[in-house]
């Protein structure tokens, strides 16, 4: 995460002088010889795991079955240093920004990355990128890990054994999420879930609002530093045990609530929410 940081930080230094989004490369990786360049085909059954490093440039997830494909936007107008790299491991899929070690000028226009994944035999999903947004319809996977340093993620729907997302930068917008474990941590930028289905939920805010709701979930742990903390019992009479600390902003709950010591216990007080704000509303519905 620290080299692809580097890398953003490269690109904002050039971005005063290009008047346009571009980065310059830097990193080496393991193996280098063992890459391919460019754009590729690959049979589903094949892989286990997908482990992707991207630099700049959005990434776009499908999903298809048979044979997939992996391409970029820039195609083969990029010169075979510029192109993705990629390599088969075994059962695991490694695929790199550019070759290793090169050091250049790349628009990132040309390098938003369209990744297809195997619908039926569900991959173990990393990704590592430094700047550019994440999008999906769908993902099924067995497992999601995503660090990003600089832009959004947006996913439709989301299921998985277990998803974590790590983000410095950019709000996290999610639609329907079924995972058995889920966290998120986020410096700066917003997350929202419109239907969350988890056993156990930890998300750690720095800055920005967060939006979830709750259907069926055993519990629940949100930090907040500084943002407003909204939560929608989409199962009321299921209901949550909440235990409260929070130094400023207001708590208003729109549900009918009693208050037993420390907690505060909605319908039959099924789901175990602990919520810690240092400033910002909460809010339940």
């Amino acid at each position: 995460m620290k080299k692809l940081v580097s890398l953003m930080l490269v690109s904002l230094l050039l971005l005063g002088s290009f008047g346009c989004v571009v980065i310059r490369t830097v990193t080496k990786y393991a193996n280098a010889d063992k890459y391919t360049a460019g754009g590729f085909t690959y049979e589903a059954g094949a892989v286990k795991r997908v482990e992707l490093e991207w630099a700049a440039g959005d990434i776009t997830l499908k999903h298809g079955s048979g044979t997939l494909s992996v391409s970029e936007s820039g195609g083969d107008a990029l010169a075979t240093s510029e192109r993705l790299h990629w390599w088969l491991d075994g059962s695991t899929l490694r695929i790199k920004y550019c070759e290793s070690g090169y050091s250049h000028i790349i628009p990132s226009k040309d390098k938003h990355l369209t990744l297809e994944l195997p619908i039926n035999d569900r991959v173990d999903l990393k990704i590592d990128i430094a700047s550019g947004g994440i999008n999906a319809d769908a993902l099924y996977v067995n497992s999601l890990d995503v660090k990003t340093a600089s832009g959004g993620i947006a996913i439709d729907v989301l299921d998985a054994g277990e998803a974590h997302i790590d983000s410095a930068s950019g709000g996290i917008r999610l639609g329907t999420v079924a995972v058995d474990t889920f966290s998120v941590n986020t410096a700066s930028g917003g997350l929202g879930a419109d239907r969350l289905n988890a056993k156990t939920v930890k998300v750690d805010s720095a800055s920005g609002g967060v939006t979830l709701g709750l259907d069926t979930m055993e519990t629940v742990d949100i930090n907040v530093a500084s943002g407003k903390v909204t939560l929608k019992l989409l199962n009321a009479e299921r209901g949550a045990t909440v235990r409260l600390s929070k130094l400023s902003g207001n708590f208003d709950c729109a549900l009918p609530m009693t208050a037993e010591g420390k907690d505060y216990k909605i319908g039959d007080g099924a789901i175990r929410i602990a919520i810690d704000t240092a400033s910002g509303g909460v809010v339940i519905e």
